[in-house]
C-alpha cells in the first residue's frame, strides 16, 4: 500500500496496457524520481487530468473541467497579488485562446504564456498562479480510485515558465485535505453549494441582520468560486460557515455540472500520517512497494550580498538536520524562494537593487509563506530598524555580528514554533 494514501489506482499503460495496482502520488513519485520529461495524461470516465514534467519537476497542472473557469477563478483570487489583469484582460483571454470545441487544457497554458511574454504577469505572479492550479488539480488527482493513464513527449518548443518539485506540492495537498476531511460531513467537494435554509428562521442565535448578510452572499456560487470572489481561502471560509450548518440554517447543494464529475475529496482516514517519500521509489514490477521513510531536512534559505557573511551562515548551520541555501543575487532571489519554499529564511536588511523590507513584505504576503518564519539579518540595532522589520512582517531580528550559538537558538526558537 502507498504511504501516501489508501486508495490504489488502476494505470494502464499506454505503451503496453498492462495493469498494475499503483496510488496516484507514486505514480507521480515514479516519474519525479525518474527525472522524466513529458506529459501526463490521467483519465477517468469522462474527465481528464494533465501535468507536464521537465527532469521530474512539474511546471503545470489543470484538468478537462473547464480549464478557463479555473485559471479565472485563480486571478480573481489573487486580484489583490496581480493587479494588471481586470475583468477586460481576462474576458480577451478567453476570446484569444478558448477553444469552442475540442481540449482547453493545453490552451490554457499557452494564454499563461501570452501572459507572461507580454509583461502583464511577473515571474513572482507566474509561480503563484501555476502552483495554485497544479495544487488544486493534484487535489481531486489524489481522491481518484480507478483511472487510465499515457505518458506522451511534450513539444520542445514549448516554454517552461517555473517548475516545482513534486513531492512539496504533494505534502501540501495532502494537508490540505486532511483540513476539508476535518470539516463537516456534508462536505464532500469544494464545488458543493451552500445556501441559507431561509432567512426568516426563527433560530434566536443569529440576528436578522446577520442572517439578511449571509443571504446576500450565498446566491448559488459553490464553496470554492464564493471564496475566490470575496478573496478568502476556502477552509477559513467554510470554517466561518460551520455555526450556521450546525444549526442548519445553512445547507449544501450538489456541484453544478461540469464539476459534480471530479471524484469526491480525499478522506483523512484514507491518508497516510506520514506523507514524505525520501530516497528513490521501486520502479519494478512491484509497483506498489513504498521506499523507507527518512526525516526530511531542514531548508533554511540565507539571502545576503555579502560572500563573508553567506559562507559564515553555512559553517555555523552545518548540521545533518539543515539543508542550507545561499542566495547572493537579490534580483533572482524571489523566483528562488517560491521555488525552493524553505522553511526558515533568513533575509539581510540592505542588498543592493531590492530592498530588505519590501522583499520580506511580497514574501509574507504571498499565501505559501504567511506562517514561514523569515529573520531579519543586519548590522543596525536602532528600534526604528527593528520596527521597520516587524511592519514588514519580519518574525524575527538578528543583528551581526552574531555568534553560532546565538544563531541557532533564533533558528531553532522559530523552527519549534
Amino acid at each position: 500500500m502507498s504511504r501516501f494514501c489508501g486508495m490504489q489506482l488502476m494505470v494502464y499503460s499506454a505503451a503496453d496496457r498492462s495493469t498494475a495496482a499503483l496510488s496516484p502520488a507514486n505514480l507521480l513519485s515514479q516519474l519525479a524520481e525518474s527525472r522524466a520529461s513529458g506529459c501526463l495524461t490521467i483519465l477517468s470516465q469522462d474527465v481528464s487530468w494533465i501535468f507536464y514534467l521537465h527532469n521530474g519537476n512539474l511546471f503545470y497542472g489543470i484538468t478537462s473541467i473547464d480549464p478557463f473557469d479555473c485559471l479565472e477563478r485563480n486571478l480573481k483570487a489573487f486580484s489583490a497579488e496581480i493587479p494588471n489583469i481586470d475583468r477586460p484582460i481576462r474576458q480577451q483571454i478567453r476570446s484569444l485562446f478558448e477553444k469552442q470545441e475540442g481540449s482547453n487544457s493545453t490552451a490554457v497554458y499557452q494564454a499563461l504564456s501570452w501572459l507572461r511574454s507580454e509583461g502583464f504577469i511577473n515571474q513572482f505572479q507566474t509561480d503563484l498562479l501555476i502552483k495554485n492550479l497544479i495544487k488544486e488539480t493534484l487535489e481531486s488527482f489524489l481522491s481518484l480510485q480507478t483511472a487510465s493513464h499515457r505518458f506522451l513527449a511534450l513539444d520542445p518548443s514549448l516554454p517552461i515558465l517555473t517548475e516545482f518539485t513534486v513531492f512539496p506540492l504533494l505534502d501540501e495537498t495532502f494537508q490540505r485535505l486532511r483540513e476539508w476531511s476535518g470539516l463537516s460531513e456534508k462536505v464532500y467537494s469544494p464545488f458543493q453549494r451552500p445556501y441559507l435554509f431561509s432567512q426568516s428562521t426563527s433560530n434566536n442565535k443569529f440576528s436578522p441582520e446577520k442572517l439578511q448578510k449571509l443571504g446576500n452572499l450565498l446566491k448559488g456560487y459553490s464553496l470554492r468560486h464564493l471564496a475566490a470572489l470575496i478573496h478568502q481561502d476556502e477552509i477559513k471560509l467554510m470554517r466561518s460557515l460551520d455555526p450556521y450548518i450546525q444549526e442548519g440554517v445553512v445547507f449544501f447543494r450538489e456541484p453544478q455540472p461540469p464539476f459534480d464529475k471530479l471524484p469526491p475529496l480525499l478522506r483523512s482516514d484514507l491518508i497516510s500520517g506520514n506523507t514524505a517519500i525520501a530516497g528513490p521509489v521501486d520502479t519494478s514490477n512491484n509497483l506498489t512497494s513504498s521506499p523507507s521513510a527518512t526525516a526530511r531536512p531542514v531548508k533554511i534559505v540565507c539571502i545576503d550580498d555579502s560572500p563573508i557573511i553567506l559562507s559564515e551562515l553555512r559553517r555555523f548551520l552545518d548540521e545533518d538536520r539543515f539543508e542550507v541555501i545561499t542566495i547572493i543575487d537579490s534580483v533572482k532571489a524571489l523566483m528562488e524562494v517560491m521555488r525552493i519554499e524553505p522553511d526558515l529564511i533568513l533575509l539581510d536588511v540592505g542588498m543592493p537593487n531590492v530592498d530588505g523590507y519590501k522583499f520580506c513584505k511580497v514574501v509574507r504576503n504571498h499565501p505559501n509563506f504567511k506562517t514561514t518564519p523569515i529573520i531579519m539579518v543586519t548590522g543596525n540595532t536602532g528600534l526604528i530598524d527593528r520596527a521597520k522589520a516587524k511592519m514588514s512582517g519580519a518574525t524575527d531580528y538578528l543583528t551581526k555580528p552574531f555568534t553560532q550559538e546565538g544563531l541557532l537558538n533564533i533558528v531553532n526558537q522559530h523552527l519549534h514554533k
